[in-house]
């Protein structure tokens, strides 16, 4: 594996997700009218002790700017992982199932914590939002990887589903 390839993998996987959920995110709040809500609400939330009421919530540059810098390096970290696996599907496909079992595993943990924490502030259809966002991010990330692994590509092609046979 090359470690070079997967760490410089990961900083455009991530920032491709995180532009995605970021741009997914700027819609719903264009569209209701309030600019830049979601990122100000959690970083208000996350970096300055929260807020008791969504309401009261001022878009402010340094809980959106905090917010968007942890928000960038999350979705980074996840995308090590994501660059890792590409580089080992490639080398043994059957590797894919381990990967589909842990990103299904991730992604529906996550949806659930948001749907848990996150409802007083955004609402009951936070989750939806941010599993619609993930949506747009993982097909953005998988098109990447996709596209940057000629040889993953021919791999699945051999091995559908990563099976394999001796």
């Amino acid at each position: 594996m090359h470690v070079g390839r997967v760490l410089r993998e990961d900083v455009v996987v991530g920032l491709v997700g995180a532009a995605a959920v970021a741009a997914w995110f700027l819609v719903i709040d264009l569209l209701a009218g309030r600019p830049f809500f979601t990122p100000a609400i959690l970083g208000q939330a996350l970096l300055f002790g929260g807020v008791a009421d969504a309401a009261m919530v001022v878009v402010a540059f340094p809980a959106v700017i905090g917010y968007t810098m942890v928000h960038v390096l999350a979705f980074v970290s996840v995308a090590t992982v994501a660059a890792f696996f590409a580089c080992q599907i490639e080398r043994w496909p059957s590797t894919l199932f381990v990967a589909v079992v842990l990103f299904t595993v991730f992604e529906f943990g996550f949806d659930d914590d948001v749907a848990t924490m996150a409802q007083p502030l955004l609402g009951a259809l936070a989750w939806a939002n941010v599993a619609i966002g993930n949506a747009f991010a993982a097909f953005g990330a998988g098109y990447y990887l996709w596209r940057a692994h000629p040889r993953l590509r021919q791999c699945l092609g051999e091995h559908p589903l990563g099976t394999f046979t001796d």
